[in-house]
Formats: structure tokens, sequence, C-alpha cells
């Protein structure tokens, strides 16, 4: 560890950081969820969860990614609750959920399933659109998998709309620590040189545009959130699940591409983790010759979480989507630099 690193790890929560995480916290409750997998045992684990919004308002399901939480949709979520319901949870492993140690297994299978019981016994949802980020998308393409699987599903799901995510994993941009940490042979000790603190400031100046400091309010709460029991311990877990995805990215697409369910695809393009050569290939392989609607959105001024970066060009794309729909051909949403622009269209 760094001399600036080490004295980055040392520096304390300020009061405002503390506040925004333990708002969202307060925001929140939980209910009590037992993984299908066997080798899980029955273990219950309590899962965090919020709705926000009028529940008279159209709904929409909002998965996050790895390595953080439902927070990254804060921003978004306050944009958007005056015309939506909004329904968040945090996966197990990640955010104010539980951390299992140990033997745990982490799968998006699994988190599939947990989507599944969220929406049908926990916050009932009768129709809603499905929004997703980075490992959320393959939770969202699995959930997907178990609704064309089903007889007669007991929701209807209205739109999909999928940001910046490693769907495809060879045109990846992995970084070293994310290969490392993969690595059961290096993880356990790479683990012990990061402090939640260390962790949220690397994440907060490299996948953020512009590039976010290590005392800015999301940066030190996204550190309280991975503070909360001990979370940066369990991540050589719950990375694995880049392992399950790259045997099932293939369905995944495969299902996406006989959907019949809208999708508006929306991409930072400043984003080296998943780069733009990602978005492209979804909309290519899965997207692009669907009977059904697709637009390929990107944003000129996000990154990875282009959800923080640029939440009202988000938000206005989701309204525009859920009003009228795609214009054909392509256009920018507004004069602005920023302003996201419409580079495909289909089905429409």
């Amino acid at each position: 560890m760094t001399k600036s690193l080490l004295l980055l790890s040392l520096l304390p929560l300020s009061a405002s950081a503390q506040d925004l995480a333990a708002d969202w916290k307060a925001s929140g409750q939980y209910f009590a969820w037992r993984s299908s997998l066997p080798e899980n045992n029955g273990k219950e684990v309590q899962i965090f969860y919020s709705c926000l919004g009028d529940q008279a308002k159209p709904a929409i399901l909002l998965l996050h990614g790895f390595p953080t939480s439902s927070f990254d949709y804060r921003l978004l979520a306050l944009d958007l609750q005056s015309d939506f319901r909004l329904c968040l949870l945090d996966f197990p492993g990640y955010g104010f959920s539980d951390k299992p140690a140990g033997d745990y297994r982490y799968s998006l299978k699994a988190d599939a399933e947990l989507a599944w019981h969220f929406v049908t016994k926990v916050v009932p949802l009768k129709q809603f659109a499905l929004l997703s980020h980075d490992r959320g998308d393959s939770v969202a393409l699995a959930f997907l998998e178990l609704y064309q699987a089903a007889a007669q599903p007991p929701f209807r799901i209205t739109h999909q709309y999928i940001l910046n995510g490693n769907v495809y994993l060879p045109l990846a941009n992995l970084t070293d620590f994310q290969k490392r940490m993969l690595d059961p042979t290096k993880s356990a000790a790479l683990v012990k040189t990061i402090t939640p603190t260390m962790f949220a400031a690397g994440l907060g100046s490299s996948t953020y545009t512009p590039a976010l400091k290590p005392d800015d309010p999301a940066v030190r709460a996204m550190a309280a959130i991975f503070a909360y029991q001990s979370g940066v311990e369990v991540l050589p877990a719950t990375i694995q699940y880049l392992n399950e995805r790259k045997k099932m990215e293939t369905a995944y697409l495969q299902a996406l591409a006989r959907s019949d369910i809208p999708v508006t695809l929306i991409w930072g393009v400043h984003d080296m983790i998943a780069p733009m050569r990602v978005g492209d290939y979804v909309w290519t392989t899965a997207l692009s010759a669907r009977k059904a609607p697709g637009a390929f959105w990107i944003v000129p001024c996000g990154n990875h979480y282009v959800q923080h970066d640029q939440p009202q060009a988000i938000a206005r794309i989701i309204r525009l989507t859920a009003s009228k729909p795609e214009q054909a051909e392509p256009y920018n949403l507004s004069p602005d630099a920023c302003a996201p622009v419409l580079i495909a269209h289909a089905g429409y």
C-alpha cells in the first residue's frame, strides 16, 4: 500500500457522507430471503429494499451492479419519483443487505429468483419496467429467462432498460484489480490491503465522469456502505458472477433477441470497463433484427455509472420512451453537448 493510499484509508467519513448513506438506509426496510441454491443450506439473509413514489404511478424495478448497491440510483430515483413508482433492492453481499462470508455462494440465477420473489411477494407489482446496470444487466437477463419460461407470468414487463454492463465478456476490459480478485490464489491477500475508503475512492476516480474526488459526498457514502458488514471481505466471492456470466452470456443474449418487450439500450461513452464495443455487440447481436421495438442511446458525458453522471438525461429518455414511440432517425435529445444521442432504432 502506498503512503498516499494509507493516508486516504485513515480519513474519517464526513458528517455529510455519513448522513447520505444513513438517509438512504433509513428510506428502506428489510425482508427475509433464503437462496434456492443447495450449497447455501437454506441460510436466511436480510435483504434491504426501498420503494419511492406514488403506488398509482407506473412502476420501475431497478437492479444494481457490482460491487455497489441500489444507492447507485439515488439521483435518478429522486428525479423520476414524481412520475413513477420505483422499487430497488440490494442483492445479498451488496449494500445494506446481509453479506454472508464463508461458503455462501452468490449467484446471478439466485438473484433473478430473488427479484421474482420481490415483485410477487414483497412489493407485488402487476406490471413494471425493468431497469438494470452492470451485473444487474445479467440478473435482468436471467430474470427475463424466468419470465419467458413461465406459462402464465404473474406480471407484465412493459419495457426493459439496459445500462452499461459487460454482458459479453470477450469484449470487456476487465481491470487488473478485477482479474486479481477473481483469482483465488491472489484475492485473499489483495482484500487485506483494501479499506472501504480506498475502494470507494478508486471507483470514484475511474468510473465516473467527471471523476469524483475522495472527499465527494457520494464517494464517502459509498465507503460507508462498503463498510457495512465488512463488505470488502466478500468481494472475492461476489465477483465470481463473472464466471457464471461467461457460461450464460450467449443464452442471455438469445433470450433478449427473442423477447417481445421493448428494449432501450443506454451507454455512457467514457466507460473503459464495459466499453462501447459491448453495447454495439448487444445491439447488433440481440436487438437490431428484432420485430419488437428497440433503441440504442449513447450518453457523451457518461462513464460506467452513467445513471450518476447524467441522471437527468437518463430520466428524460425514460420519460420519453414511456410516453411515445422513439423517433425513427438518429437525433440529439437536446442541443446540449452532453445530451444523449439516439444512434440506432428498430421495430417502431
